[in-house]
């Protein structure tokens, strides 16, 4: 069961250390574009960074403020798949540390047949956290959450996360990216905090959620795919691809990505999207720290959020 887990794991190790990284604030699309370009990040179609698939540690905060103001669509998409494609990965990298912390308990469990403390408190705290849950106890309950929690806690293809924010947000430029960094149009019920909907329903119980920053929202959908039981059959489809010890690609996961959007032929849309913009390719890449080790000149740096 072991071995069947830790398939593909070398894949996606991160390449990244916490301080090799440049996080952007407020920014204009000018001024986004100068520091990529600065950082040669540009490739095929000006997204895709082959034959390397190396992708720099840029991540903004929140999409330009003149981003809604693009009226070439070519580049507006190009530099939206350029702001997302960062923190799809790195949300992979951070999901495979967790899984890696929970392959190393597994193992500890299946060498000693107990448990410390502290693992028990991580198996509990990721368990609420991926939604599992059982009345077994002792070795019965601590062997299921594990076995679960090793197949829940896996990549989730940047390519779907990024595909799945165009869909939900017309490329970026509708109002809830604007006003609420809402990357999938996550609804919160019988509250008042978050964006009252427009031209929608009369329905007033609802809100659309509002997110600190991009990257929390890339993250939470990320967390739904992995835990939700709405995903389930996608979970499901995941495994057995990776029991073939084959890679997992947006285009082959696409069809099992079925969820409450309100889009006609999600599936269809979602595959249709990913495969015409070749979002496979960022599937297969990783983040390179050696990217940005250039400083920024002073009219730049005054962008960064890690100074």
């Amino acid at each position: 069961m072991l071995i069947r887990c830790i398939i593909l794991t070398f894949l996606f190790i991160p390449t990244v250390l916490a301080s090799d990284k440049l996080e952007l604030g407020e920014i204009t699309t000018d001024q986004l574009e100068e520091i990529f370009s600065f950082y040669n990040y540009t490739g095929e179609k000006d997204y895709l960074m082959i034959p390397q698939y190396s992708y720099p540690p840029i991540f903004c905060s929140q999409f330009p403020s003149d981003f809604h103001s693009i009226t070439d669509e070519n580049k507006r998409n190009a530099l939206f798949i350029k702001i997302l494609a960062p923190l799809a990965l790195k949300i992979n990298q951070e999901i495979m540390a967790e899984r890696k912390e929970i392959q190393t308990i597994f193992q500890s469990y299946t060498d000693k047949s107990e448990l410390t403390e502290n693992q028990i408190k991580i198996i509990e705290e990721k368990s609420k956290k991926y939604d599992i849950f059982t009345r077994l106890q002792g070795n019965l309950r601590y062997n299921y959450l594990l076995n679960e929690l090793l197949t829940k806690i896996h990549v989730v293809a940047p390519s779907v996360l990024i595909t799945a924010s165009a869909l939900e947000t017309n490329w970026g430029t509708s109002r809830i990216v604007k006003e609420g960094n809402s990357l999938y149009k996550t609804l919160v019920w019988h509250t008042d905090k978050g964006l009252k909907p427009i031209g929608e329903t009369e329905d007033d119980s609802y809100r659309i959620k509002t997110y600190p920053d991009i990257y929390t929202s890339m993250k939470e959908f990320a967390l739904k795919i992995n835990s939700s039981v709405s995903f389930n059959g996608y979970r499901d489809y995941r495994q057995q691809i990776l029991n073939r010890r084959t890679l997992l690609l947006g285009t082959t996961l696409a069809p099992y990505l079925v969820w409450n959007s309100p889009l006609k032929n999600y599936a269809g849309l979602l595959e249709y999207t990913l495969a015409y913009y070749e979002l496979n390719i960022i599937d297969k890449s990783v983040l390179d720290s050696t990217m940005i080790q250039k400083s920024l000149p002073e009219h730049l740096s005054k962008f960064k959020l890690n100074k």
